[in-house]
């Protein structure tokens, strides 16, 4: 059995004090000096300040570490991606986000020396579409999800997936519940006690690794080692326009008057680096687990592009596939329920134009519907020519769009994309094209749909306009259980 991996991931948003800035500093090299690499989320309001304050320093301290990315923005959002997501159509939301994320990710690439090789939300501000657009822009790795993680890594929407909600631990021990009391303004919290602290660490840590999780991820802030509260807290909060029924948020930027906060003493800084030393000492020491990079994880799972499928393999997908509407395995890869029916359009699509199914077809790697499929109420009746129809408008949707539509005509025939995929299915399994198939209707997704992080595939946030409900894309989340395949590890 394989060692679990261990994510250190520090979400690196602070860019109002510069004690954050020392804070990081220090980080990166206790955990440089144990010989462990960290994960670094910066947001590009963060890299962008490192870089004004002159902080080569910090920088060239990362540069033994992980470089990952927490979006542009922290709070002054030009439109939160929960909105714009929620809202707009799938292109227009795609394109918003490319114009919101795309320079902050080439900030945060052009400061620190690397391109982020992961991504993760930062106060829920996330969207399918926003993910989409940060895999269309080079990021390989989504280390969050809607809802409860994933079972496991797998692969959605083009990007490796790393569910970090409930199999993480903090690295911040029991910081946090300190409140400022503007009558008592000198007062501060009293320093961490180091050895219970890496005691209650290790006891969590340990309770982790019993559950038999894939991977830990200890996630921290760098700004927490310096402060004693928690930096922002008074700028939690967002105007809005009074229009229609949820209102959107005002003109950007908001303007906010940003108010320091409470910092730690030097005694309660420098014991909670005492101890946070101590556990990277104790985690280095370990031979059951592997402290990594989200990239060598990638590396471990990841597959080459351009893999073909035989003819023989192709029909062992459709068989598979009716015995279970669920991702597949063969030839050594993982196919989606997605990739799975371009594969099966594609050998069908290839007969129109050659008379006979192709030696062999290429897997493309493609993204689920992004509107609500159509579910028919009756069964449907596939005449071969039909089927050969729907294939083709299918096919040449995917190369158009990259994506599966979300209802298909073929002639008289009206059909959802899973309802298609069972019927080539059914077709392929066998020796010959039947003259017709039939095929009962399905619910629309893929039985992968259970999973927890497309049941509750929803968005919240503090930045979530009055009565915000997140419909689009919760629709939309649980609508990329088609594009949800299991990591092979190599």
């Amino acid at each position: 059995m394989s060692k679990p991996y261990v994510f250190i991931c520090f979400d690196t948003e602070d860019p109002i004090h510069p004690e954050a800035d020392d804070a990081l500093l220090r980080l990166a090299k206790t955990f440089g000096r144990a010989g462990l690499p960290a994960c670094f989320f910066m947001v590009g309001e963060k890299a962008r300040m490192l870089r004004e304050r002159g902080r080569k320093d910090a920088l060239d301290a990362l540069r033994e570490h992980e470089i990952d990315y927490h979006g542009n923005y922290w709070f002054e959002y030009p439109e939160p991606a929960l909105v714009y997501g929620n809202e707009d159509p799938w292109d227009s939301a795609v394109q918003k986000a490319l114009a919101y994320e795309t320079p902050g990710l080439q900030d945060v690439a052009e400061i620190t020396g690397q391109f982020p090789v992961s991504t993760c939300q930062h106060q829920h501000n996330h969207s399918p579409a926003t993910n989409y657009a940060l895999a269309q822009a080079g990021v390989r790795i989504w280390n969050g999800g809607f809802g409860a993680p994933l079972e496991g890594m797998g692969w959605i929407m083009g990007m490796f997936v790393v569910g970090r909600h409930s199999r993480s631990l903090s690295s911040q021990g029991t910081w946090g519940g300190f409140q400022f009391n503007p009558q008592q303004p000198g007062r501060r919290p009293r320093a961490v006690n180091p050895a219970e602290e890496l005691r209650q660490f290790k006891e969590r840590f340990d309770a982790q690794l019993e559950q038999g999780n894939s991977h830990i991820v200890i996630l921290g802030h760098p700004t927490c080692w310096a402060l004693a509260e928690w930096w922002g807290w008074y700028e939690w909060s967002l105007p809005f326009r009074g229009e229609g029924e949820h209102p959107r948020p005002g003109l950007y930027p908001h303007g906010r008057q940003w108010q320091r906060v409470v910092t730690r003493s030097r005694a309660d800084t420098d014991a909670h680096f005492k101890w946070t030393a101590q556990a990277a000492r104790w985690l280095a020491g370990r031979n059951d687990i592997q402290v990594t990079t989200l990239e060598q994880a990638l590396r471990d799972h990841s597959e080459p592009d351009g893999t073909w499928l035989s003819r023989g393999q192709v029909r062992s997908v459709a068989r598979k596939l009716l015995k279970q509407f669920d991702p597949v395995d063969v030839a050594g890869t993982s196919l989606s329920v997605a990739d799975a029916l371009f594969v099966l359009a594609s050998a069908v699509e290839f007969m129109l134009a050659n008379r006979g199914l192709p030696g062999h077809v290429q897997v493309r790697r493609t993204l689920g519907p992004v509107e609500e499929v159509l579910i028919p109420s009756r069964p449907v009746t596939f005449k071969r020519q039909n089927l050969m129809m729907a294939a083709r408008q299918l096919v040449n949707f995917v190369n158009g769009h990259g994506r599966l539509p979300h209802a298909i005509r073929a002639h008289h025939v009206d059909c959802g994309p899973g309802e298609l995929l069972l019927a080539l299915s059914q077709a392929l399994a066998a020796d010959r094209l039947p003259d017709s198939v039939t095929v009962e209707p399905t619910a629309g997704v893929p039985d992968c749909v259970a999973m927890e992080c497309f049941a509750r595939a929803s968005a919240a946030s503090s930045h979530a306009p009055p009565g915000y409900e997140p419909t689009q894309i919760h629709m939309q989340g649980r609508q990329q259980s088609w594009s949800y395949r299991p990591a092979i590890r190599r």
